[in-house]
């Protein structure tokens, strides 16, 4: 028995020598390849929830699965990344959410093959939710057949009424806006807050009138309302009880300097400067002479002489005009 081989000769393509096409001046066409699926498949993919991303990344599944018409295959980062046009890092990041969500299935290992879940009920998708504001609503309030408008606290898209979700009060974006009238003419019945009464500033006394009626022994009306004037003057003004003390120190002034009387001892204050009469302060000032006997040339002050024996031994030492 001989052995024989048969020799099969297979059908020559006809475009094996046939020259890629001029992509210049035309889009692209089906004969330079497609992509072969399923429209219940691709439109079960495009109504899923998936972020941006993740469908870039189905996309490049299927074109590298059943775009070469095979169920799985393996997809390197780099390409992955080629083809979605994102960071290698993201578009993994992308894969492996598909692959927790069951979208896509992944054949072994980290680096194994992937192929896209036909079976849609297999996902495990959430649809994400909308934080979609309320509708704004008319802020007028209805006033019903009796007059009265209607209890705040409800919904209500169709007829305009007030919306309020907690307790019925106007909203915060009622605040300091005027308030609305209302069809019938009455002004809307959401209550004005009243607002804080300002603190009153507390008036100043208003300075009395001095009493000058009943003024010490010896002091004269002139004399005390020179000093109340100069007290105003030094915006040091007087009551009535500061009055007479200093009137009482110029009458104890004028008792313990010899000559002076409670008219001068005023003066003297005053001249100084002084805000008070201080018996004390005058004894000082006109040289401590106390309740010494006054000369009878009747001179004051710092002008008058010392008594006899304060010049020398006798008096022939004594100044001339303090000779008797």
């Amino acid at each position: 028995m001989t052995n024989t081989a048969e020799i099969i000769q297979f059908p020559r393509r006809e475009d094996v020598d046939r020259p890629d096409p001029e992509r210049s001046g035309r889009g692209p066409q089906v004969e330079d390849g497609y992509t072969r699926i399923a429209n219940e498949l691709l439109e079960q993919v495009m109504a899923a929830p998936l972020t941006l991303r993740e469908m870039r990344v189905v996309m490049a599944v299927i074109r590298l699965t059943y775009g070469w018409n095979r169920k799985q295959a393996r997809i390197p980062g780099g390409l992955l990344a080629k083809l979605t046009g994102m960071p290698a890092t993201k578009a993994s990041k992308a894969m492996a959410a598909l692959v927790a969500k069951n979208v896509v299935i992944r054949h072994g290992g980290s680096r194994s093959p992937v192929s896209l879940n036909k079976h849609a009920d297999q996902w495990i998708l959430a649809t994400p939710e909308r934080k979609t504001p309320p509708p704004k609503q008319a802020k007028s309030a209805e006033i019903d057949q009796t007059g009265q408008s209607e209890p705040k606290g409800y919904d209500s898209y169709q007829n305009g009424k007030s919306e309020c979700y907690q307790n019925g009060n106007a909203s915060k974006d009622r605040k300091d806006k005027p308030l609305l009238t209302t069809f019938e003419g009455d002004s809307d019945s959401a209550p004005n807050k009243p607002k804080p009464a300002a603190p009153k500033k507390t008036a100043k006394a208003k300075p009395t009138a001095l009493d000058l009626t009943n003024l010490p022994n010896g002091v004269s009306e002139d004399a005390a309302k020179a000093f109340i004037d100069h007290r105003k003057a030094l915006k040091k003004p007087l009551t009535q009880r500061a009055l007479m003390l200093a009137l009482g120190e110029a009458v104890k002034a004028s008792e313990a300097i010899p000559g002076m009387t409670p008219d001068q001892a005023i003066d003297e204050t005053i001249l100084a400067g002084w805000q008070g009469v201080k018996a004390q302060w005058l004894i000082n000032r006109l040289g401590g002479r106390g309740s010494q006997p006054q000369r009878n040339d009747g001179r004051m002050g710092f002008a008058q002489p010392l008594p006899v024996g304060s010049y020398g031994t006798n008096d022939l030492e004594l100044p001339e005009w303090a000779r008797d």
